[in-house]
């Protein structure tokens, strides 16, 4: 497979690997077990506005471990707003491209670190209302799978009988 001078320079030399202990949102997508996976760690500065921090574990190809590398590099001290923009494209272009078939391996970064500024931000959001009182609290409601149960997220269907009344005519 032909890769470019920097997927090889990130591949074999990556940047901000590991994980941050006291971070402040994690990501994690990807499935461990049999495929590729990454898990993001970032630390926001207080005011949520700056990506301060950025480290990931990686388990994939070199185009997995490339991406994940210059994702974090790209993201660390950018604003949450444009770290929340950053594409696939843009990270492949990063990297100078990536064969076609590993260009979906971009996927697992960008869509991490998107993971991990949410989590960073609703773990905030959830303190400031006061629906819970530390970092620890959060993590105990999330890995209980209780986070839906503030968030208005329903899996259930819910039966609804339309009479028309709720379709605009335009």
């Amino acid at each position: 497979m032909n890769y470019s001078d920097k997927v090889m320079e990130h591949f074999r030399n990556p940047k901000n690997t590991g994980r941050i202990e006291d971070y402040h949102g994690i990501g994690k997508i990807g499935d461990p077990d049999c495929g590729d996976f990454v898990e993001v760690t970032i630390q926001i500065s207080d005011d949520n506005q700056i990506v301060e921090k950025v480290r990931y574990r990686i388990k994939g190809c070199p185009a997995a471990i490339a991406t994940s590398s210059i994702t974090a590099e790209i993201a660390e001290g950018m604003t949450i707003e444009l770290a929340l923009k950053l594409t696939d494209q843009d990270i492949v272009e990063a990297l100078d491209g990536l064969p076609e078939s590993k260009v979906h391996c971009s996927l697992l970064a960008v869509r991490g670190l998107q993971l991990a500024i949410q989590d960073a931000i609703l773990k905030r959001l959830f303190r400031k209302a006061g629906i819970v009182q530390s970092d620890e609290e959060f993590e105990r409601l999330k890995a209980e799978g209780k986070l839906n149960e503030y968030l208005g997220s329903c899996n259930e269907v819910i039966d609804h009988e339309c009479d028309g009344s709720c379709e605009s005519v335009v």
